[in-house]
């Protein structure tokens, strides 16, 4: 849980320089952890 949440501050730190790229990486980040919860 822990480097789950790690690795969303990763792509919102991301987003901040790039919102497109981002958005779809936390996007595809949050969609990963549905399926493996």
């Amino acid at each position: 849980m822990v480097i789950f949440l790690n690795l969303v501050l990763a792509a919102l730190r991301l987003g901040l320089k790039n919102y497109q790229v981002g958005e779809s990486g936390l996007l595809m980040i949050i969609h990963i952890y549905a399926k493996v919860s």
